[in-house]
């Protein structure tokens, strides 16, 4: 029996239509990718089917008995609890159910007490007890808590303290030890390390439940589903297996498909033609049966539509200035925050054309070894020795109103237009031609600042890079908040850069498919990772499968 079953399902804001006619199943055990582009509808039918938004027409069936639990891009909390405080509340019943029980337990013990009646509540609280795991509970929470990235030192935080990004993981900790049926994951990835990433992805292949994650980790995807569902021109298309299995069996489709298009059109044109030459002469009445026939295919909706043009990021990063040989040189590079040692005595040289990804887990001093290197941020000692005529273009990950103009002086107010416009050369032509190339078309580029999603400031952003023409790219998460098709550009626009580029990312699919080193932050150290040649007989593989691979073989020898 299906979990959930959506039935012609449709959904508008004013004249925009998101979908219609909508059918979906999951089904028990199914892990179910779900993608399409920023601004289809994805996050929206989750609202719908948790009935925090409304449809204007179709069906949703939940069996009775069967929970649904989700997890919102940007969980926030009504509370000042501690962290463990909040976290227990998931375990609310059991709590009230062991209260009872020591009630019970009292009561027993009491002269006057109907111990028959007393003794079957009790042995009916112990057993939905010991079936919840109330024994086990402590365990749970706890290592649940820490898979998700929350240390024992953040327990006791108030969650007004807390990072955005933690909140995150607390209510991804939260989702997860409630145990729904369906777990509905929105971006699930966002704010997890790669430790984090990897814990979840092996908490999720074992769940009983089914899953159906929205997400543009594309290694996530590659692990995790048995099939994935393509939100595209208004409608679902499933396919069977994970990413690459869809982008292959996708190709394949919109092939067919333009094929069937293109002869469909050429034969309805070879009618009309027909129709046009003969109606009214000696073959009129073939002519008058083709146009009866002709009719009927237009009538009845059999005529196939050419395929909406998908909205693409078209982009290539060009620069103007030519580096010198060494872009940057670091010595004995040291950086704390109070007794905690990020890195000691660190040191590396990149050259000109190098493409390099920086992880390690949250808190290591990824973002704050940019921050030193760009100068916002002062390192503890060691020398930082930038080479000869560069430019240098910085993507932050906080994208910040407040810092999204080049000069972080736009007020809230600005728009998309503005943001490019704003301390830069450029005439109309030019920042309305960068500003397509990131699908801000016509009115797009008036939108405010202030009322962009995540996926369009992450754009703005890109744009502006692009415009400013760098010679080394520094990028803090790029694809954090960039649909699958968005990320997939970026990659290719990076392959292609001439310049530099040195990047945080927990994307392992980005990392694999941009960087050719890798720097591994493990405080206070920080490893250079650069992966053997394969040999003649070995199928070559990205730069972090090769450090995964490196690691695993490792650990099992020691």
């Amino acid at each position: 029996m299906p979990l959930l079953q959506i039935s012609n399902l449709e959904k508008s804001y004013g004249q925009r239509v998101l979908f219609h006619g909508l059918d979906f199943v999951i089904n028990p055990g199914e892990r179910v990718g779900l993608i399409g582009d920023n601004g289809t509808g994805k996050s929206t039918l989750f609202r719908i089917i948790t009935g925090l938004d409304k449809p204007e027409s179709g069906s949703i069936v939940i069996p009775s008995g069967v929970k649904i639990g989700m997890l919102e891009q940007d969980p926030t909390f009504q509370t000042d609890d501690t962290v463990i405080d909040e976290a227990e509340l998931a375990f609310k019943e059991l709590h009230d159910l062991a209260h009872e029980m020591r009630e019970l337990e009292h009561q027993m013990g009491e002269p006057d007490a109907d111990l028959d009646k007393v003794m079957e509540r009790y042995t009916e609280a112990q057993h939905l007890y010991e079936d919840g795991g109330g024994y086990a509970w402590h365990h749970r929470l706890e290592s649940t808590l820490l898979g998700v990235g929350l240390t024992k030192d953040t327990w006791e935080q108030k969650i007004p303290s807390l990072s955005g990004g933690q909140r995150s993981r607390l209510a991804l900790a939260k989702l997860l030890i409630n145990q729904p049926d369906v777990l509905l994951l929105d971006e699930p990835t966002n704010h997890l390390d790669l430790a984090a990433i990897e814990w979840l992805e092996n908490y999720l292949l074992g769940y009983e439940g089914a899953s159906l994650i929205i997400s543009h980790d594309r290694y996530l995807l590659d692990r995790l589903a048995t099939r994935v569902v393509h939100l595209r021109e208004r409608k679902f298309t499933s396919y069977p297996g994970n990413y690459s299995n869809f982008l292959q069996q996708k190709e394949l489709n919109d092939l067919t498909r333009q094929r069937q298009f293109e002869a469909q059109q050429k034969d309805i044109e070879k009618q009309s033609e027909y129709i046009r030459r003969f109606k009214a002469g000696q073959r009129a009445r073939q002519a008058k049966g083709r146009e009866r026939r002709l009719t009927r295919l237009i009538e009845s909706g059999d005529v196939m539509q050419a395929a909406e043009g998908q909205k693409q990021i078209h982009l290539k990063f060009h620069t103007d200035l030519r580096a010198g040989d060494r872009v940057l040189k670091l010595k004995n590079l040291s950086k704390s925050f109070e007794a905690k040692k990020l890195w000691q005595s660190i040191g590396f040289e990149i050259m000109r054309g190098e493409r390099i990804g920086i992880i390690g887990p949250n808190g290591c001093g990824k973002s704050t070894l940019l921050k030193c290197l760009l100068g916002e941020m002062d390192a503890d000692d060691g020398d930082i020795t930038w080479g000869a005529s560069l430019k240098i273009g910085y993507y932050d990950q906080r994208l910040g109103m407040s810092d999204i103009g080049e000069d972080g002086d736009l007020d809230e107010d600005a728009t998309v237009y503005d943001a490019l416009g704003v301390g830069r050369t450029l005439n109309d032509n030019q920042i309305r031609s960068i500003l397509g190339m990131f699908l801000f078309r016509g009115d797009d580029a008036e939108k405010r600042l202030d009322m962009l999603s995540g996926g369009e400031r992450a754009r703005v952003r890109l744009a502006q890079l692009l415009a400013d023409k760098p010679n080394v790219l520094i990028l803090d998460e790029p694809t954090n908040h960039l649909d699958v098709a968005s990320c997939a550009a970026l990659e290719a626009a990076l392959s292609t850069f001439e310049g530099t580029v040195l990047c945080v990312s927990h994307d392992r699919y980005f990392l694999d498919r941009l960087a050719k080193r890798l720097f591994i932050i493990t405080p206070p150290d920080l490893n250079d990772f650069i992966p053997p040649a394969p040999t003649p007989d070995e199928t070559p593989i990205g730069i972090y499968s090769a450090w995964a691979l490196r690691e695993k073989q490792r650990a099992a020898q020691a």
